[in-house]
This record gives C-alpha cells, sequence and structure tokens, in this order.
C-alpha cells in the first residue's frame, strides 16, 4: 500500500497518528512521488532523445548528451527525496 493511501486513510478515519508516524509516512510519500518523477522523466529522454542511428553525427551527440543530461537529473531527483535534503540550511542566528 502506498503512503498516500495510508495518509488519506488516517485522515478521513479521524485516526490520530503519533508525529513519528506522521513524519515516516510523509517521508515515504515524498520518496513515492519523487520516484515517480525520476521515472516520467526518464520514459520522457526516451521518447524525446531516441538512441537510434538517423541523422548525423553531431546530431546523435547532441541527443546523446541530452538523454544523459536528464538520465543524470532523474538520478539526482531520486537522491534528494529519498534523502529529505534538497537544500542545505544556513545557520540561523538570533535578532539581538
Amino acid at each position: 500500500m502506498s503512503a498516500y493511501t495510508d495518509i488519506f486513510r488516517a485522515l478521513t478515519a479521524g485516526k490520530q497518528l503519533s508525529a513519528g508516524e506522521a513524519s515516516a509516512l510523509l517521508a515515504q510519500q515524498r520518496q513515492e512521488v519523487g520516484d515517480e518523477f525520476a521515472n516520467a522523466l526518464v520514459q520522457y529522454a526516451r521518447e524525446q532523445y531516441p538512441q537510434d542511428d538517423r541523422g548525423t553525427h553531431a546530431s546523435q551527440r547532441k541527443a546523446r548528451l541530452r538523454h544523459g543530461a536528464v538520465t543524470q537529473a532523474a538520478g539526482w531527483l531520486r537522491r534528494v527525496t529519498a534523502t529529505g535534503r534538497l537544500t542545505t540550511t544556513p545557520t540561523q542566528r538570533r535578532a539581538s
């Protein structure tokens, strides 16, 4: 069962989730959404930049480069949604 289903059932049933349970479900949901987006990017790369022998050598090279860039972006998306760290948080300072 997906995290979305678990979250939806808990909300609609009025089930009280502990902070740890809610955090775990949201992290699982974030990872599932990231995987779906990454899979969509890889599929897009396959459709837009096919690896075949059509065109000139230069156009084939450009298609390979673009396909590789999209595939790398998909890998990055999987990695950051799995860890939950999309950005680095700057040090917070107290106002004096």
